[in-house]
């Protein structure tokens, strides 16, 4: 099998060009783990499989379990509006809950969406404007529980609403739950400015030439952030959520239950950060020059971790070839 895989993706990478890495494991067992490319092509530096990446939306995953967290607790309930919770949320639609902004049916514009977003982010940094202001100005895009549409924005509010009701920074809250219990030592906010040993240049195609990829569009902007982490703490994290050592069996089920069937597949649906299809788990992210997935299988606890540093990187095509050697271990 491992020699089957590495001649999958060798010749994936012949043909595309890899640049990040991958791990596949089985009930908490490594099976196969490698780096491709650089972590900087510039100063030619080999990615290692320590490396640091930055993972974009797949903190969504840490944002949906924290909320959750707060829930078995008691201090928030999903059916609430987030001005419950945070002040500035109350000139939100009045029928949005904590539940739609964890599946994703809020209806709010993502952030995302929004044009020339990088010079809105300028613009309110220059005139010290407040960025949880400016997320409750966004458009309702439809009625809240209408139906699913992707919204960062729903999220980017959770995490304010974790630091208000545990008084922590969102960093803070994440280290103390999971990160420092799990040994998670290379996972935490992602900040491109700060010098962060091990962490991997993000690496984009510009008139077919490879180039150094601009900082996320909301990398300097003061609000809860995504994160940087590497394949083996991102398996350490897979496998206590899945074992069921950060919530209530209760609670997980909540978390993987399929709300919404998402806009462009409706045979995949949506949970609390989490997509769901008939047999696997998958969360995915992306932004200027990286890329990051994580597809599980529950009946064998088969989990593939895939962390690039080029933006061209498929990983859906690149799993869809990888999948037929795994059937035999599924």
């Amino acid at each position: 099998m491992i020699r089957q895989l590495e001649e999958i993706i060798e010749n994936y990478n012949r043909e595309n060009l890899l640049c990040g890495n991958i791990l596949i494991s089985k009930e908490g067992k490594e099976l196969f783990s490698k780096s491709y490319g650089h972590a900087s092509m510039q100063l030619n530096v080999a990615n290692h499989i320590d490396t640091k990446f930055h993972i974009a939306s797949v903190t969504k995953m840490f944002i949906a379990a924290a909320t959750l967290k707060l829930h078995e607790q008691g201090l928030i309930h999903l059916n609430e509006h987030p001005g419950k919770y945070v002040e500035k949320f109350k000139i939100l639609h009045p029928e949005i809950s904590i539940h739609h902004l964890l599946s994703h049916s809020s209806g709010l514009q993502d952030i995302y969406a929004v044009p020339n977003l990088r010079y809105e982010m300028s613009k309110l940094k220059v005139e010290d404007g407040n960025i949880a202001d400016y997320l409750t100005q966004l458009n309702q895009e439809f009625h809240p529980g209408e139906r699913w549409g992707y919204s960062s924005t729903g999220f980017i509010m959770l995490g304010y609403i974790l630091e208000v009701l545990t008084g922590m920074k969102y960093e803070e809250i994440f280290d103390l739950w999971f990160f420092s219990p799990l040994q998670m030592k290379s996972t935490g906010p992602d900040n491109p400015r700060k010098i962060n040993p091990d962490r991997a240049y993000g690496h984009a195609m510009e008139n077919g030439e490879i180039t150094n990829a601009d900082n996320d569009k909301l990398s300097d902007v003061d609000a809860p952030g995504e994160l940087y982490s590497t394949v083996r703490d991102l398996d350490r994290w897979c496998k206590a959520l899945f074992g069921g050592e950060l919530l209530k069996p209760e609670t997980m089920e909540k978390m993987f239950a399929p709300y919404y069937a998402t806009t462009f597949d409706p045979n995949l649906n949506y949970g609390y950060g989490w997509f769901l299809g008939s047999d696997f788990r998958l969360i995915g992210g992306g932004t200027p020059g990286f890329r990051s997935e994580i597809w599980h299988y529950p009946a064998s606890d088969l989990r593939v971790i895939m962390l690039w540093n080029y933006e061209k990187v498929d990983s859906h095509q690149l799993f869809r070839q990888i999948k037929p050697v795994l059937i035999d271990i599924l």
